[in-house]
């Protein structure tokens, strides 16, 4: 057997085994991108879905109900309030006061309001906690699972994922492949000139 020849073979060896590493992390890498993007989803359906879409509605007053974005920071906002508060316009800044609340308006940006927990009980939802925004910050399901909203997944990820099992091949096939020609003009005999 010719150098040549094995070095070819220790090449597509080397390769095969680098694919088979390839494939093993893309697989280790995949399972969490795999479960961020069911969590994004999981987050999304519930957010959008008909009984979070109602309690959003008791917060605004009828001829806002059919806005599809949230208000924006100083749009007049109808606050739902707890019967149980009493309520003070506190004029300097514009924003409705709950007495006696436990997070305080005095940390919101003006002109935002704090909104009262959403208490659902229905569509495996138990309770809705808002922004200043009235968008959906945190959603406690029925079995105690808190979701946050997450951006979905880069496709780019996904892309980088199903190109290790490639890179696994090609880089120590391209090394075994270069070490192997280098090593080759040192073992060859010198060329005789004419």
């Amino acid at each position: 057997m010719n150098f040549r020849e094995g070095t070819r073979r220790l090449a597509l060896l080397l390769g095969v085994l680098g694919a088979i590493l390839g494939g093993f992390t893309s697989y280790v890498e995949l399972q969490p991108v795999m479960r961020h993007g069911e969590d994004h989803q999981r987050f999304e359906q519930l957010a959008n879905s008909p009984a979070v879409q109602q309690a959003r509605d008791s917060y605004l007053p009828p001829w806002q109900r059919h806005w599809k974005a949230p208000p924006e920071p100083g749009d007049v906002v109808v606050q739902k309030q707890p019967q149980q508060s009493p309520v003070k316009r506190d004029f300097l800044d514009g924003a409705t006061r709950i007495d006696d609340a436990q997070n305080p308006q005095e940390n919101l940006p003006p002109g935002w309001t704090q909104y009262a927990p959403s208490e659902l009980s229905s569509g495996g939802i138990k309770t809705v906690y808002w922004t200043g925004r009235l968008e959906v910050a945190s959603i406690e399901t029925t079995d105690g699972e808190t979701l946050r909203p997450t951006p979905a997944p880069s496709p780019w990820l996904y892309l980088l994922i199903a190109i290790f099992p490639v890179l696994g091949f090609f880089i120590p096939w391209g090394a075994t492949r270069a070490i192997g020609w280098v090593g080759a003009g040192f073992v060859a005999g010198p060329k005789v000139s004419v």
